[in-house]
């Protein structure tokens, strides 16, 4: 089964990999890793040549490794790492499921979590922590119920805090409130609260400021600690509520529930069982079952309040979701109660239209001209089709022929549509007019006049065709020198125009070399 699932998903999750420019968050952690790449300090990372304080350094830390081990630092690079986190992470969860829920139900849920809209479709492709950070903090937690109840306490305490540490080194102080959540969600439901006040609790605690004690201390011998920990604590209190205005703060809370449903589709409709009170009952009656649904209760009003919620910091609540749904969703499917009878016919229905729209692709404007054309768009329609009519016959195999469905059309996703959004991305010349500016001033002296406001994406091109990290440089300019400044900056001054280029919002910037110093 496994075997099986690798061939069908490595193919989409492959395929065009590096092709798109860097997006989102990704031209930062990119940047920030080739910077420590170029200077080899690595507990003095730069953005821009600028001290960065908001992330701790350790994605960054594997990024520079994949750097060294590949000689290359391109967009496939950069991704890799994301793909190998979610491979882990669904294999992990079935790894660590397969005890309470049995193996078909843990691979049912693994499949269900990797084939989220939102991460099939959008975060599997991007160079981000999220994965990774989501990753260690579900395996916390699993590691929680696992050793409590083995009465295991040492082990919980010591495993927990250290993956609480790694957690840290990734995104910082939510890692911490993670942890207090999940013991507190589990001592206390087993009214077993006094082991919070244990030795072996106490233990735990010295193995996380152990580890985190050793990294600030050489990290302070490299940067100004006091910058760095007020940064991480801004970071994390930015996103509250309170940091927002009473009406932006409303609208999201009203929103959130909505939108993260559409984020997750199409696994999340599998909470329609939860209408049934026989199904409610049945968690509450099954520990493994309520422990992950407190938990996820638990967890859920650190994001719901804090309206700089991106989807993506939802990813450790995921299996959490599903590992109540799956099994509920498997109980009374059988028994054809309504929400199941309504989910498989909603479920069909998006089967057989997302099979027809892949099958008229390649005659479609948007996407005309894909690789494979029609031949492609005819063979995975069909696929796709024979996906759903297996759907539709065989009730026992639909979680699974489910998530095999949005493998195949995350293929079809691959071969359509990220080509369509190549060719109208305006990044793409954002990107290509970077490549060649770092290209034309690579081995002569390159800075930004301080106020340039060029983007990180740029910034991470130019400095990697050039070998070396972009800095500010202040004014007055150094003979020979080359600077980037947009046109304001220049008024004034005497200077000869070696190339230009636009960037995001139209704001053009300036190669030039000034024939005087003097204004």
């Amino acid at each position: 089964m496994a075997a099986l699932t690798l061939a069908v998903a490595l193919p989409g999750l492959l395929l065009y990999l590096g092709r798109q420019p860097l997006l989102a968050d990704e031209p930062i952690r990119a940047l920030v890793a080739l910077e420590m790449h170029f200077s080899g300090q690595f507990f003095a990372p730069t953005l821009q040549g600028q001290p960065y304080y908001n992330k701790p350094p350790l994605f960054n830390w594997l990024l520079v490794g994949l750097f060294r081990l590949t000689g290359r630092q391109d967009e496939w690079v950069l991704r890799l790492p994301t793909v190998a986190a979610l491979l882990l992470y669904g294999g992990a969860i079935w790894r660590v499921l397969r005890p309470q829920l049995g193996s078909r139900l843990a691979f049912a849920v693994a499949l269900a979590f990797a084939t989220t809209g939102r991460i099939l479709f959008y975060d599997s492709f991007l160079g981000l922590i999220d994965l990774w950070h989501a990753g260690l903090t579900w395996l916390s937690f699993m590691a929680v119920w696992h050793l409590g109840q083995r009465g295991h306490w040492a082990r919980l305490f010591v495993l927990t805090y250290a993956l609480t540490a790694l957690g840290f080194l990734l995104k910082g102080l939510p890692s911490l409130v993670f942890q207090g959540l999940a013991l507190g969600v589990y001592f206390l439901d087993t009214r077993q609260w006094r082991r919070l006040f244990g030795w072996q609790h106490a233990l735990g605690l010295l193995v996380l400021l152990g580890i985190l004690g050793a990294y600030f201390f050489v990290y302070s011998r490299h940067n100004s600690l006091d910058i760095a920990l007020h940064t991480l604590w801004s970071q994390s209190s930015q996103r509250t509520v309170a940091a927002r205005s009473l009406a932006d703060s409303l609208r999201y809370v009203l929103l959130f529930p909505f939108e993260n449903i559409g984020h997750f589709l199409p696994w999340t409709l599998l909470g329609a069982v939860l209408f049934l009170k026989e199904a409610r009952r049945g968690v509450w009656q099954t520990p493994f079952l309520r422990y992950n649904a407190l938990l996820f209760l638990a967890v859920l009003p650190v994001y719901w309040l804090s309206p700089a919620t991106i989807p993506r910091y939802l990813f450790m609540l995921v299996p959490l979701g599903l590992t109540v749904l799956v099994p509920l969703y498997a109980e009374f499917q059988p028994q054809q109660r309504w929400p199941t009878r309504w989910l498989d016919a909603t479920l069909l229905t998006l089967l057989v239209l997302s099979a027809l729209a892949v099958g008229l692709a390649p005659w479609l404007p948007p996407t005309r001209g894909a690789a494979g054309g029609w031949a492609a768009g005819l063979g995975l329609s069909a696929l796709l089709a024979a996906l759903a009519y297996l759907f539709a016959r065989l009730p026992d195999a639909r979680l699974w022929l489910l998530g095999y469905f949005l493998l195949t059309l995350r293929l079809a996703f691959d071969i359509f549509i990220l080509p369509a959004r190549y060719r109208i991305t305006p990044e793409v010349a954002f990107r290509e007019a970077a490549i060649r500016v770092g290209r034309e001033t690579r081995g002569r002296p390159l800075a930004l006049l301080p106020g340039a406001p060029l983007d990180n994406d740029e910034a991470y091109y130019i400095a990697r065709e050039r070998g070396q990290t972009l800095s500010t440089d202040s004014l007055p300019p150094r003979p020979g020198h080359l600077y980037l400044a947009e046109a304001s900056q220049l008024r004034g001054r005497q200077y000869r125009v070696l190339d230009s280029f636009v960037i995001d919002q139209g704001v053009v910037l300036r190669v030039v070399e000034f024939s005087s110093t003097k204004p």
